[in-house]
């Protein structure tokens, strides 16, 4: 899962960066509108940790240019301005969710993976798939009642087919869902990955290659 931040204050997106990093997020910041807008358009994330008091615009701008684009983005406004009108702005202007400032890590975690579970339209933070299950806050999987450890990446990798079961997705789009503009990674590591997944799961995790498209995880063959 990737996560935007876009906080003016250096100190607090820091703090949440290492926070959601230690969560196993892919995390990008920005701290300015201008940036974070132009980024928002050309990439893909799974949610946006917004503030309002941005130095070139008001974040509510950024949020109500999103919905005016029909995007159905995750927003959660993390803001100072703590005022029962604020707060009701913010919503109505189409945040899912507002977290007044200063807040407690443990609480913004919480916030985040509720946004997550209700934007996948999941019912709770374990997704099963046959005799594989996952969970989605410690990143644990188990295979048969067993807990397999697996490499970050991996693990990055197969939340993201989980999360697009019997929906082909490409090469491209998995190098951006699970790694950030200060990482490198290229699409022969998502080779790599996939064949390890293929090696640790067989035969029960289908992960079919789609010539020229990318990849595809069927259903289970017992569901």
């Amino acid at each position: 899962m990737r996560i935007l931040i876009v906080e003016d204050s250096v100190v607090i997106a820091e703090g949440l960066h290492n926070l959601l990093v230690e969560q196993g997020f892919v995390v990008d910041v920005f701290h300015s509108g201008e940036q974070a807008s132009h980024v928002i358009l050309t990439q893909k994330f799974d949610l946006l940790l917004l503030d309002l008091g941005l130095p070139d615009c008001e974040g509510l701008q950024i949020l109500r240019s999103l919905r005016q684009k029909k995007s159905n983005l995750p927003v959660l406004i993390i803001s100072a301005r703590a005022a029962l009108e604020e707060r009701i702005l913010g919503l109505n202007e189409g945040a899912d969710d507002y977290l007044c400032k200063p807040f407690e890590p443990e609480e913004v975690v919480a916030r985040v993976h509720a946004l997550l579970r209700r934007a996948s339209s999941r019912v709770s933070n374990i997704i099963e798939h046959g005799a594989l299950t996952f969970d989605v806050i410690n990143k644990a999987v188990t295979f048969y009642g067993n807990e397999v450890v697996l490499h970050r990446r991996e693990v990055s990798v197969l939340e993201c087919l989980l999360s697009n079961v019997e929906r082909v997705v490409s090469k491209p789009k998995i190098v951006q869902r699970i790694s950030s503009f200060d990482e490198e990674l290229s699409e022969t590591a998502i080779e790599t990955y996939i064949s390890r997944l293929r090696k640790k799961f067989s035969p029960d995790l289908n992960i079919r290659t789609v010539r020229g498209l990318g990849y595809m995880l069927e259903k289970p063959s017992r569901d």
